[in-house]
Parts: structure tokens; sequence; C-alpha cells
């Protein structure tokens, strides 16, 4: 089996730490002022007649501090759930910058570079790139922390540490393997390229499918509840205004609520605070909100819609099945793509559950969300049952290609090649 090598990166005569400050420097120049956008504009629509200019700053940076995880109070009440999209679009800034570092950071200077090329390709011009994402890492928190903690009103609890930790690692880990592929993790390397490549695949076809679910479970919970969606509305002096205003906010949450949608079905189900836990097999009751998703949540539901987590099931079976050629291609990467696959989706699922979860607002709703711990692996072990009953379709079925080996290598790279073409296309 041939190793994966990289190519040699366009190297920069500058230090590692200069290249992560200015790295850090830019993304504040594009965040901070969006922030300040954004409270400006919560200002005027909202509360401009009661509340003094002063109140815009600390909104912003509060808003930048909530993105991150962190905790804030403002106006009286605690707010630590993020809006979720924003969440997602700053961690992809993130992951931009971190590769942006790792492409520009290599290491040795060019009067080295043909000696240090061959140490880059084997996958030990690491030092560099590290210590610039180590200081872009630090350059950008300290400014976030420092402004958030005397300015934004926030508090740093343990979890919202650990979410804002967790979303920079997580965002330069993503920007290193983007830039450099897998050669420089040990583990990766080893392993056969057209394992990972199924893997990937696999994931990505689940995570498509586990987000067309959670919109159908939606669908399905407002054609139920919607004589209860529709009374939530009436309590606002202008319901077609506040549903306009209402929808951008759901919106903006709209990554977490899929992800409470795709918790309540697994049955680890969304915590209403005060009102307990509800899922399919669980029902809730307590007051939420006049927000429509919200009012899918408490109550009770048919007992048919018990056999929802069967819909995970059916994601991970279709996720493997799906076009011959693909299903080949997973024949062929056997039980290490399909475990690699269901860790890239337990990884994905974990990092939102981290921002799913969290206070939005004080007494009953101080802890609202899914769990941050549960929902990921419970929402995976239903998946990971239809990718292994997927994997043994496979094997019972007539895919096997017999003969000799020449034969099925290039029955194999065919497969590949027409796996790779199905998801490109879909």
């Amino acid at each position: 089996m041939e190793r994966m090598h990289t190519s040699p990166l366009p190297r920069t005569n500058r230090h590692p730490v200069l290249l992560g400050l200015l790295e850090a420097l830019r993304l504040d120049l594009i965040i901070v002022p969006i922030a300040f956008v954004l409270a400006v504009a919560f200002w005027l629509i909202g509360l401009s007649s009661q509340l003094p200019y002063s109140i815009i700053p600390e909104w912003a940076l509060a808003l930048w501090a909530v993105v991150h995880g962190l905790s804030v109070s403002t106006v009286g009440f605690d707010f630590s759930l993020a809006p979720s999209l924003i969440t997602v679009g700053v961690w992809l800034l993130l992951a931009s910058s971190a590769r942006r570092l790792v492409e520009t950071s290599g290491d040795g200077d060019d009067a080295e570079a043909d000696a240090e090329d061959e140490a880059v390709e084997a996958g030990d011009g690491w030092v560099h790139p590290i210590i610039a994402l180590a200081t872009f890492a630090l350059a950008y928190a300290g400014p976030l922390l420092t402004g958030a903690l005397l300015v934004g009103e926030a508090t740093v609890t343990p979890f919202g540490f650990l979410r804002l930790l967790l979303l920079l690692v997580s965002a330069s880990a993503v920007g290193w393997l983007w830039a450099r592929g897998v050669g420089d993790v040990p583990v990766l390397r080893d392993l056969d390229p057209d394992t990972l490549d199924c893997a990937r695949a696999v994931a990505k076809r689940t995570l498509w499918g586990l987000a067309a679910v959670s919109v159908l479970a939606l669908g399905i919970g407002a054609v139920l509840r919607w004589d209860e969606m529709a009374e939530s509305m009436e309590v606002y002096s202008s319901p077609l205004s506040a549903g306009i205003g209402l929808l951008i906010v759901q919106i903006l949450f709209a990554p977490g609520i899929l992800l409470a949608a795709l918790s309540w079905i697994a049955g680890s189900g969304v915590s209403l605070g005060a009102g307990g836990r509800s899922s399919v097999f669980h029902s809730a009751v307590g007051p939420v909100p006049d927000v429509p998703v919200l009012e899918l949540l408490p109550g009770d539901y048919p007992s048919w819609s018990m056999a929802a987590p069967a819909l995970l099931v059916l994601v991970g079976l279709l996720s493997v099945i799906l076009r011959r050629a693909h299903a080949q291609a997973v024949l062929l990467a056997s039980w290490a793509g399909i475990g690699l696959s269901a860790l890239l989706v337990f990884v994905v699922l974990q990092l939102l559950a981290l921002i799913s979860r969290g206070a939005m607002g004080p007494l009953g709703l101080a802890d609202f969300g899914p769990s941050a711990l549960i929902s990921a692996a419970a929402i995976t072990a239903w998946v990971g049952l239809g990718l292994s009953a997927g994997l043994l379709l496979v094997k019972l079925s007539q895919l096997q290609y017999p003969g000799d080996e020449d034969a099925a290598d290039e029955v194999h790279d065919e497969s590949i090649e027409s796996a790779d073409e199905s998801i490109e296309s879909d």
C-alpha cells in the first residue's frame, strides 16, 4: 500500500507567530463589525426607545461571546444558547484561517527549500504551522474573552470554556487536514486511501440523510401541532410581523433545531428546563416561549410516533446500499470503512450538540436543548445499526466479483471512481 504524501506547500519568510497574529487580526476585523451591525439592528427593531446607546457595544460583545459558547447576562436575562447558524459560520471562518496558516508557515527558509521539501513530504514539517495555529488561537481568544468579560457581561463557566476550546481546536484541526491531508496524522496515514474515501462518502450521505429526516420530523410535527402553533402567535399584537421576526430567529438557530429534532427521534430527548425532557418515548409538559418550533416539544404524540427511530436506522441502511458502485466500494472497505464513517458522523453531531444546549432565559429555560453528552451517541448508535445492517446485506448479496486479483483490483478502482462521481452529483 502506498502512503499518501502531501505536495510542497507555499512558504513565507514571516515568523509563524507574526502570521498567527495577523490572521487573528484579520478575523477580528470581519467578525466584530458584523456583531456591532447586528447589535444596532436589534436595538433599532426592539427596545430603542427604552435603552441608551451604550447598550449597543454590550450587546455586540455579548453576541460575540455567545456565538463562541460563553454565557452572558444582559437586560436581566441569561443566555448561553448560541445562534448555531452563526456559530457554524464563525467555525468555517476559523477553519479557513487555520488552513491559510498551515499553507504559508512551512518549516525552513528559501536557502534550504529543496532539502526541506522532502521533510514536508515525509510529514515532518509541522513545527512552524503548530506555532502559528497556537498563536492564532491565543490572539483570537484573548480579545474575545477580554471584551466579553469587561463589556459583554460574560461569565466563563466550565461548559462555556469547553465549548470555546473545542471550537478553536476543531477548526484548527480541520484547517490542518484541509491544507495537508491525512499524510501528517500518524493513525490515518497508515489507512488505505480507498477506505478513507469510502468512509468520507458514507458519512456525507448519512449527514445529508439525517438533515432530511429532521426536516421531515419537523414538518410532521407542524401538521400535528398546527393549532398550538397558531395559538402561540395570537399573543402578539401583530402576528404577521412577529411571524417574520420569529422565522428569522429560527433560521439563525436552524442547526440546533435540526439536531434537537434528531435527538427527540433518537430518544435522548430535548430538555425543557423545569419542564423535564421531551422525546419520542417520553412526553413533557411545561411552558415554553411563544415560538412556533418550541410548541412541537411539550405534550403527547400518537403511539405510532414511537417507531420514529427506525428512520435513523433507514438512513444508515440507505447510505450504504444506494447505487451499486457505491455499495461495492463499501463492501471492499468493509467494517473499517463503516466504523470510520460512524466516527465522522459522531464527531460532527457532537460538535453541533455542544452549541445546541444552554440557557435562553431565566427560570424554566435556564437549561434548554438536547443533551451535549448523549444526544450524538444515541443518534450515531441508531445510524450505526443501519450502517451495519447495510454492510451485512451487501456481503450477503451478489456484489462480490470472483476471479483473479487483477480483475478484482480493476473492479475495485472502477467502483471507487463511480462512487466518487455519484457523491459529487449528489
